[in-house]
């Protein structure tokens, strides 16, 4: 209540406590009511959400019908937009319900991996457990639908394919309520609980995924067409027309040099880990059922995801694709004896990982207002509706 940042951080300090990822959690519910919207980001997804909540406010709606009309695969974004426009149509209290619940799941899925770490943290862990942090932090609530879909998916997967929980694949399918685009992951689960661990095969195809350039759009509307429902046909027809490809891959080329390069270089980073895993441990997989199955559906999911990465929004996949892996990394580097092999790696990635870190973080200046860092709840219910971006006010500053 005074000053949740430091709050947040004193949590990440005792993470072995049992309030700790309670008070993340809040944090995160906090940066939720005091999101700022920068003037560089009117372009992006919260502006529309919130504009079509506020248009609610007031008007006699029918939910189902709303919906239906909306033409929308998914329902998370529609049904919370038409409760709360029934009391209210104020953009803080929006993103604080975005905030709260993104927040569990993104709580959870990082206590997941800190709960089974043992002993003194390793440099090298907290490095990559920010590089968790930071593929996919608070501030994608400004997208809300995907990103939250991706941390429910991962919170039931991780619990399946580590403790063998099963009731995880019905929390894993339920990503498709918020997202339709997670018919695709969860299709990629389906596909691993019937084939079951084939690591050799597997990362052949991880491997060969990273030297296809692209895939035919063509070939690929024509199957999606032929086999998906249609509503999601519908729904995903401005993601894949033929036009959209060309005008991602311009856009990707007028951005800044290291905007375009922090997200592959982690997935170079990431894909030599794999590899050095594959390669030098083996024996450890094969005699390790629960890491077997994390490390197998990691490879098989990051072979779709990278062939996905040439269709517009398609490199989205890549965001669930990084997390899986770096569970996977952190736990062993963690928790089993490393080689010499693979800690010449870890100083050699270095520069890969620091470069993402940075670059991430300046991304979420877009979206953090300089209350979510000096400020508390009281200050954020003086300022609501109000507050600017940090990169806004570095932008004033310089």
């Amino acid at each position: 209540m005074i000053w949740p940042l430091l709050a947040t951080a004193s949590a990440f300090r005792n993470f072995d406590q049992k309030w700790a990822k309670n008070v993340f959690w809040a944090f995160c519910a906090f940066y939720g009511f005091a999101f700022a919207i920068g003037s560089e980001s009117q372009g992006s997804d919260i502006v529309r959400y919130v504009a079509s909540y506020q248009s609610l406010h007031g008007v006699e709606v029918n939910l189902i019908s709303y919906i239906q009309e909306s033409q929308r695969a998914d329902y998370f974004s529609n049904v919370i937009a038409i409760i709360l426009s029934r009391f209210t149509d104020s953009q803080p209290m929006l993103t604080l319900v975005y905030g709260i619940i993104f927040g569990f799941f993104f709580s959870r899925n990082i206590w997941y991996i800190l709960e089974r770490l043992e002993g003194k943290l390793l440099p090298v862990t907290i490095i990559l457990l920010i590089c968790f942090f930071l593929v996919n932090p608070i501030w994608r609530i400004n997208g809300v639908r995907m990103w939250t879909a991706t941390h429910i998916f991962l919170y039931g997967l991780l619990p399946f394919l580590c403790e063998g929980k099963k009731k995880g694949v019905l929390i894993s399918a339920a990503s498709i309520l918020v997202h339709f685009s997670f018919i695709l992951p969860v299709t990629v689960l389906m596909a691993y609980v019937f084939l079951g661990n084939r690591l050799t095969i597997y990362y052949a195809f991880f491997i060969s995924t990273f030297f296809i350039a692209e895939i035919d759009i063509t070939t690929f509307n024509e199957y999606v067409e032929r086999f998906l429902p249609e509503p999601f046909v519908d729904r995903s027809e401005s993601y894949r027309r033929e036009g959209a490809v060309e005008q991602y891959r311009e856009a990707e080329m007028e951005g800044r040099w290291y905007a375009n390069w922090y997200r592959p270089a982690l997935g170079y980073a990431i894909m030599g880990f794999l590899s050095i895993l594959y390669f030098r441990s083996r024996t450890f997989f094969d005699d390790n059922r629960v890491w077997m199955n994390l490390f197998c559906f990691t490879l098989l999911f990051y072979g779709v995801a990278s062939l996905m990465s040439s269709i517009p929004s398609g490199q989205r996949f890549l965001i669930l694709a990084n997390l899986c892996a770096l569970a996977l990394i952190i736990l062993y580097l963690q928790n089993q004896p490393r080689e010499r092999f693979m800690q010449q790696y870890i100083y050699i990635t270095l520069p890969l990982l620091l470069l993402f870190i940075i670059v991430s973080i300046r991304t979420g200046l877009y979206f953090t207002g300089a209350t979510t860092v000096l400020g508390n709840p009281i200050i954020a219910i003086l300022t609501a509706g109000s507050d600017i971006s940090l990169n806004d006010v570095m932008r004033m500053i310089l």
